[in-house]
């Protein structure tokens, strides 16, 4: 299966099923997208992502989170639709792309502190892909890394996460109490200031779903 990893925009690997309703989020279809391609000009390349990334985030937005299990650092076994209890930020990220580990491990717990007020009902939620059994202990010990930096972190497979069409790192989704992907933001805002602007983007798009 075709790999591809863009990681300041996209981490895309390939396409995985699974049973759910129309509500729940959908897998973006990327074989379909790469089917029988060899090359591609920088224009035609622009294109298949633009095409690419509608696709996403018309699976994503207004879409549930599906019925997935994650690991703590324990290794027990836990379904991600039970913890999701309350209005969530959750982070994707994954040991392998380093192009995001920086938001991840400084700017985005910076900026969570500085906002710690306007988060004060909010989960955040930290998801670490392990891509392979034979990683899973570099996948362990980099969520170890991170724990002075955020009291939940989960380790996601891969299959699952391309279940929820987390394949960027670092990926944002802002959950609502529903379950349900409200505002997203894939790759690196690059600033700190960016960064906290688009948490409170997020947190906005939560709250007027919360009004209606």
């Amino acid at each position: 299966m075709k790999k591809i990893c863009l990681c300041l925009t996209f981490l895309v690997l390939a396409f995985a099923s699974c049973n759910r309703t129309n509500n729940y989020i959908i897998p973006v279809d990327y074989e379909k997208y790469y089917k029988d391609i060899t090359s591609l000009t920088v224009k035609e390349g622009q294109e298949l992502h633009n095409k690419i990334m509608i696709d996403w985030y018309n699976n994503t937005i207004g879409k549930e989170i599906p019925d997935i299990q994650v690991k703590d650092l324990d290794g027990e076994i836990i379904k991600l639709k039970k913890w999701l209890k309350r209005e969530t930020i959750l982070i994707f990220t994954s040991p392998h792309c380093g192009f995001g580990k920086e938001e991840v491990e400084k700017e985005f717990p910076f900026a969570l502190q500085n906002m710690k007020d306007e988060l004060e009902d909010i989960d955040i939620l930290c998801l670490i892909e392990s891509v392979k059994e034979s990683d899973q202990q570099v996948t362990f010990d980099y969520a170890k890394s991170l724990q002075g930096a955020y009291d939940n972190l989960f380790i996601i497979d891969q299959e699952d996460a391309l279940k929820t069409n987390l394949t960027a790192c670092p990926t944002k989704f802002f959950i609502d109490k529903k379950q349900i992907v409200r505002h997203v933001h894939v790759g690196m805002t690059m600033e700190q200031d960016r960064c906290e602007n688009e948490i409170r983007q997020g947190i906005s798009s939560m709250k007027k779903e919360k009004q209606k």
